[in-house]
């Protein structure tokens, strides 16, 4: 027979049975006197045994079970009966502490109906082991972030994510430097915002820079809760406007649909044969190939080292928009102008919302994944484990 190690340094083996489909181990404690819970008195008198069934840690694909044999002491200070207590298993729990971190472990980037049927656990019980140990997590990711985070110099990103259809969106805070989400809250609203910021920042000096884009109700809470800070908008944003712009002046030719991303795509990172095809429809229409222009301008705004060499070649792109034909442009120009004092802030604070729209993607695939969810706390918690637990572990020494 295959003779292995429990590895649970508490209990000695005392019988290994194997049945068709499950182990069952008979153990039971090394030691024979235990601490009273109730005066602390030390106690070897034992009261009587009894037996407790708990499940382990599964054994080549098979169940394990430990039938654990528990004296129950008789306190002689205080006269009090007790039973003996577990490092590896935990009062009324009918799992071993290490099982229960498996299944949690188990449970994060899946579902909980997965794990279930994969493990052969009634679903209720697999919930309720995977939030209890969830919010202990969340607690410890807390009290470490706190610990990391420069309290001096913080770079804030805030950004909204879609979590159901009809407009319904989680505003999402993230610590730019850590990559770390740091809270979320339902709608995108100023005052939803300024709760956000309220619960998640202790010190409002603290706060350097916080990075957005150009949702209005965002850059009120933000100036109302941090006066000084500097507001950036990020960079990804701008871009964004006008390669939409550009779009629109494509849509107008019919004849050209299945070609959106010969324009969309940076002109450095098309191949020489996308290039030659790109060239030969811009020779073809000319208002493509103003348009076209423009953007890729734009796009060499962000690679220019100086404030002062920034300021004027915006304020030249945003003359070259006016002055073009098109309504598209038009609007972008206007806001880029509205925003122009932001924009430029990227110079001083070169900081972007590419970590939080990554993590935005993550976090609807955490909704899709399960489907939805009932309650949006858990749906919180759950976000706030997998965008957050690994993220800062570097930074810790």
């Amino acid at each position: 027979m295959l003779s292995l190690s429990l590895g649970l340094p508490e209990f000695k083996v005392i019988k290994h049975e194997k049945y068709s489909n499950y182990h069952l181990v008979s153990v039971e404690k090394n030691t024979w006197e235990e601490r009273c819970i109730h005066c602390g008195f030390l106690s070897s008198t034992v009261h009587d045994r009894r037996t407790r069934k708990v499940r382990d840690l599964p054994l080549f694909n098979e169940d394990v079970y430990l039938l654990i044999h528990v004296k129950r002491y008789k306190c002689l200070g205080c006269l009090e009966v007790f039973s003996e207590q577990y490092e590896s298993v935990l009062p009324g729990k009918h799992q071993t502490n290490r099982l229960r971190e498996h299944l949690y472990q188990l449970c994060l980037d899946t579902t909980i109906q997965y794990v279930s049927l994969k493990m052969n656990i009634p679903y209720t019980t697999l919930e309720r082991i995977f939030y209890s140990i969830a919010e202990e997590k969340a607690m410890e990711h807390q009290e470490t972030l706190s610990k990391t985070m420069n309290q001096n110099h913080l770079v804030l990103s805030l950004d909204e994510v879609a979590v159901r259809k009809g407009h319904q969106y989680e505003t999402v805070l993230m610590d730019a430097k850590l990559g770390s989400v740091l809270g979320m809250v339902h709608q995108r609203t100023t005052e939803s915002t300024k709760q956000l910021l309220n619960q998640n920042v202790l010190s409002k000096e603290a706060v350097h820079t916080v990075v957005m884009d150009m949702w209005e109700p965002f850059h009120k809470a933000v100036k109302s809760m941090f006066p000084m800070t500097t507001i950036v908008v990020d960079k990804y944003h701008v871009i964004q406007k006008v390669t939409q712009a550009l779009d629109k002046v494509r849509k107008k030719h019919s004849n050209l649909k299945k070609v959106r991303y010969l324009f969309l795509k940076g002109y450095e990172k098309l191949t020489d044969k996308q290039k030659i095809k790109l060239n030969e429809i811009l020779e073809e229409h000319s208002d493509l190939a103003c348009s076209y222009y423009l953007k890729e301008k734009l796009r060499d705004f962000y690679k220019i080292q100086d404030y002062d060499d920034a300021f004027d070649y915006l304020e030249e792109w945003i003359q070259l928009a006016w002055s073009s034909p098109f309504p598209s442009f038009h609007e972008v120009a206007q806001t880029l102008e509205n925003w122009k004092a932001e924009i430029l802030q990227y110079f001083f604070c070169p900081y972007t919302n590419g970590r939080i729209e990554g993590t935005n993607h993550k976090i609807k695939n955490i909704k899709r994944r399960a489907y939805g969810y009932r309650k949006l706390v858990r749906f919180r918690q759950r976000v706030f484990l997998e965008c957050t637990g690994n993220t800062y572990k570097h930074h810790v020494k």
